[in-house]
């Protein structure tokens, strides 16, 4: 039997269904005024199409899902898609890159990510909080500009261009929140 939960009772992380679709929570507001009864508004992730909205949920009730994450390893690039493998059983599963596209910046061989499934159904990938990776390039420092924090542009293996602060050097490795791209710190030698 499914598990039926109230709009009010979503949190972040929980995933259900709504209309045939899959959706997984990243917010949820919650505002209760006097006699009224509570608004729920969720902030969510179609698992299906990468989409995010903010919904209005109030007063539904919504099948409960289980997605299962499956830990592997980013291996290459065979044409449009991303090839993945598990560095137990040496499976490979591949994912178009349609269903990974805001995340392509990020896959740098070797990273381990979540592989997201629904029964048989691949729905996507979940990286790391952050990443450690190589600059192929930078711009040079400008001297004497001490006055306050300036960044220059870095690029990094995937094409992706950070901000980094003037001290980086191109022969760095830097770590980047995969939230956003932003700059984190260097990895000390």
């Amino acid at each position: 039997m499914a598990e039926i939960v109230h709009a009010k009772d979503l949190r972040p992380g929980n995933t259900f269904l709504n209309g045939g679709n899959l959706y997984e929570v990243i917010e949820n507001y919650f505002n209760k005024t006097a006699m009224r009864e509570g608004i729920v508004k969720c902030k969510v992730r179609n698992l299906r199409t990468g989409s995010i909205t903010i919904d209005v949920l109030t007063g539904g009730k919504f099948e409960k899902v289980l997605v299962e994450n499956v830990k592997m390893s980013f291996s290459y690039v065979d044409g449009s898609n991303y090839v993945f493998m598990d560095n137990t059983t040496f499976e490979t599963v591949e994912i178009p890159e349609v269903r990974i596209q805001s995340m392509k910046n990020f896959l740098i061989e070797g990273i381990e990510v979540s592989i997201l499934k629904y029964g048989e159904e691949i729905l996507g990938i979940r990286l790391p909080d952050q990443i450690t990776c190589d600059l192929i390039d930078c711009e040079e420092a400008v001297q004497g500009n001490t006055v306050k924090a300036i960044m220059k542009k870095a690029h990094i293996s995937t094409g992706l261009e950070v901000q980094v602060p003037q001290f980086v050097r191109p022969t760095d490795r830097i770590i980047i929140r995969t939230s956003d791209g932003t700059y984190v710190g260097r990895e000390t030698k």
